[in-house]
This record gives C-alpha cells, structure tokens and sequence, in this order.
C-alpha cells in the first residue's frame, strides 16, 4: 500500500473480537448479485514495528512550558484551543492505556474490502477501501456514507452495529457502502501528478458504486467533506437522492433567506455558526494555502497532530450536557492518520475550498429535482433552518431536527442519525430502485 506498511489479508474468516456479533458480521460481507468488479476482502494489520515506533515518538515529543493562553484554553467554546493539561494527559493516556489493537479489531469486524477504481473524465487510479453491509434482499436500497476531516470511515462505525443489531443480512433493507474518501486513511491514487478535485473524488466513489452493482441508482449521504461530495455526486445519473447534515450556503442563497422567519432556537444555532465563521475557521485557510507547510509540521509529531485534530474532535462536538468524544476516540482517529500516513493526502479537499484567505466558497449547485433531505444538529459549524431548507431546495422531502449532537453527529449520535436516515431511506426508495 502506498506510503504505508499496513497489510491486506484476503480471508473468509470471520475477524475482529471473535464475538457473536462480529461472527453474525461476516454474513453481511456477500456482494449482490451484478457487480461489476469483485473488491478483495481486507483485514487491517498494522506491522507491530509501526505501533511501537508511534509510542516511542509520542513519549519523545515536548511539550510547551506553561504560559498564559495554554494554561487558560478550552476547545468545548473555542478558547485559545486545547490546553497544556489536556495534552499532558492526553498524552500519558496514549502511552499507558491506547490499545490500537482494540481499534484494529472493532474495524475489521466490519466486512472490509479494497477496489481499484478508474474514474472516466482523466483516467486517474484510485484504490480505495471501503467497509460495508450487504443485504441479501432484491429491494434493499445502495446507499453510501462520506466522512471528512478530522474524520474517517471510523465516525459510522456506531450505525453500522445499530444495524447489525437490528436486521440480519437476509433482513436488512439497505446496502450500506463507507469508503475512506480518496486521499483519506485507507484510500489513496495511484498517481499524485496533480491536486484532487471535488469532481474526481466524486467521479471516483460513483464508479466505486457502479463498480459494486449499483449503477442503476443509489443514495449519497455525507458531512463536512461529505457533505460537498454528496452534492456532487447528486449530478450524477446513479445518485437518485442526496442527505446531508451540514451546508454551506453561498452569498447568493444567503440573500434569498435573508428575510425568512427563524424560530429562537434556529437562531441559536445560527449565531453559532456565524461565531465559528468569525473565529473559527482559520485552520481551513491554512489546510486551503499552505497544506504543505501544515502536514510537514504536523507529521515530524504525532503529539503536534494530536493537539491539533483533537482540538476540533472536541470544539466541533456537543459538549453541554457531557463530554465528548473520549479521549480513547480521539487517540484513535489520530493514531488512524498517522499510521496511514494519510495526513498531506487528506488537505487536497481545503485547496479547492478555502484557497484564497476570506473568499467565497465553491458553488456546488446541488440538484434541484432529486429527492434531497437533511438533518439538523444543535451543534454545527454551517446549519440550515428549516424556512431557510424549503426556500433553496424545492426537491427537499426530510428535514429532521435534533436537540443533541454536533459535527460527528453518526458518531455522537447514532440512534437520531439512523432514525433520519431510515425515514429518509423510506421516502426515496421508489426514486432510487424503482419499487413500492
């Protein structure tokens, strides 16, 4: 794999725990009938010399003596960032009590494959992995998930056990496809000739879905990064329908809600979206123009990566009722970038958003005809009232709505998340395969 030394093993032996749940897994792991290229079944073995090299360089790395703005941050509001005492400890943890073996184990229970991919506009190779539930019912309906940074696949990993928990393979009515997005952890080009685009990242997870049978329609659901891909994959003629959880509007569509009615809490929501704009969003300008600069700096530590991913983990979450996520959850996403030495790879998505320092974001024009919904968590950095939804998407058919949860919203809130996407999944199912 390149720039990595993580395995791939091919076995149709069940992995992870070896419990029953990750035994009933395995029946999930049956490709439908119509694919169109076989993806070989992946097991994630990172060498142990890697996990041991990770430990010595966070024992080495120093941090920071104590001074003013590190010993009074707090990343819960967006206070100078993470603080000394929490590195500190976050550190200590990683070296005493992080078991990435534990992690390995809870993503390889998942039914996990690798497919290479040749989008059709310039020829690019991706190789991408994915992790996947397969149902073995003719009426399921395809639909894929799409993370972004600072996460991964990992984020719906507590929806893809709600569903194991609830359906069986024989009884599931969904095809559940996660890909780590091109240039993110698992799933890298063959060739970096030149910077990823929205477009081709687009491009490449449609062919991963006609590739896998699903040519004939399925839907695209996606957050942060996701969330732009999802847009663009709605132009495709495969996506017959589009769910996001987070949207950026354009000046242009802020001007057609500007004089629309908003209840109290909507516009709570607002003000803290309008906050994170103000003072917030300064890591995306320097991803957008100097990515190099960032990920060298941020790869010489994986203490240096720690405090910078986990601020936002932390900041990006809904923290007012109880912390979240663990610090077990953060040590894993980072330790995840790091291991796959995926962290230079993962900025291409900021270039082309936030390349110029105050500009306007891309207008992705998302379809306007296919069946699009959406859900609301309290705590997101871009949100969209419902007055405002109904106003821009005349094609909107969900809107749900939420009293906890943030950014990582399948992560910290999995029960909602699914129960939107069930309903949603459940409106656009004769959109997408054809059948009451």
């Amino acid at each position: 794999m390149k720039d990595t030394a993580i395995h791939s093993e091919s076995s149709s032996k069940p992995t992870g725990t070896g419990n029953k749940m990750a035994l009933n897994l395995s029946s999930f792991g049956v490709l439908p009938q119509g694919f169109l290229t076989q993806p070989a079944p992946f097991t994630l073995n990172v060498p142990m010399r890697d996990v041991h090299r990770l430990s010595a360089q966070v024992d080495q790395a120093n941090i920071g003596i104590p001074q003013y703005y590190n010993t009074h941050a707090d990343p819960t509001n967006g206070t100078y960032g993470v603080s000394r005492s929490w590195l500190i400890d976050a550190q200590e943890t990683w070296l005493s009590d992080f078991d990435w073996r534990a992690h390995e184990q809870e993503q390889n229970k998942f039914p996990n494959f690798r497919i290479n991919v040749t989008i059709p506009s310039d020829g690019q190779v991706f190789d991408l992995h994915f992790a996947a539930l397969f149902s073995k019912r003719e009426d399921a309906v395809p639909i894929t998930f799409l993370h972004g940074w600072p996460g991964s696949w990992m984020e719906f990993i507590p929806v893809m056990e709600l569903l194991a928990e609830k359906y069986t393979a024989d009884t599931l009515p969904y095809h559940v496809v996660v890909p780590s997005i091109p240039d993110y952890g698992l799933s890298f080009r063959h060739e970096e000739t030149k910077m990823l685009t929205m477009a081709a990242a687009g491009e490449a997870i449609n062919t991963l879905m006609i590739q896998l049978g699903f040519g004939s329609g399925y839907v695209a659901q996606g957050g942060d990064v996701g969330s732009f891909m999802s847009q663009v994959l709605s132009h495709h003629d495969e996506c017959k329908a589009y769910h996001l959880n987070m949207f950026f509007m354009t000046s242009q569509q802020q001007a057609i809600v500007a004089n629309l009615n908003i209840t109290a809490k909507e516009q709570e929501k607002v003000d803290y979206a309008a906050q994170w704009a103000t003072t917030g969003n300064a890591y995306a300008v320097e991803h957008g123009t100097r990515p190099s600069t960032l990920s060298l700096v941020l790869q010489s530590s994986p203490v240096a990566m720690l405090a910078w991913m986990g601020e936002k983990l932390i900041e990006w979450s809904d923290n007012r009722h109880s912390p979240f996520p663990s610090i077990d959850t953060i040590l894993s996403f980072v330790s995840y970038y790091w291991l796959t030495n995926s962290y230079a790879r993962s900025m291409w998505a900021y270039t082309e958003l936030t390349s110029v320092v105050g500009g306007e974001l891309p207008a992705y024009n998302p379809s306007l005809t296919k069946p699009m919904g959406y859900s609301c968590f309290p705590v997101e950095i871009a949100t969209l009232p419902e007055s405002w939804a109904r106003a821009l998407f005349p094609n909107m058919v969900f809107y749900g709505v939420h009293e906890k949860g943030g950014h990582f919203a399948a992560l910290q809130a999995p029960e909602e998340f699914l129960s939107d996407m069930e309903e949603f999944l459940r409106l656009v199912k004769n959109d997408v395969i054809g059948q009451s």
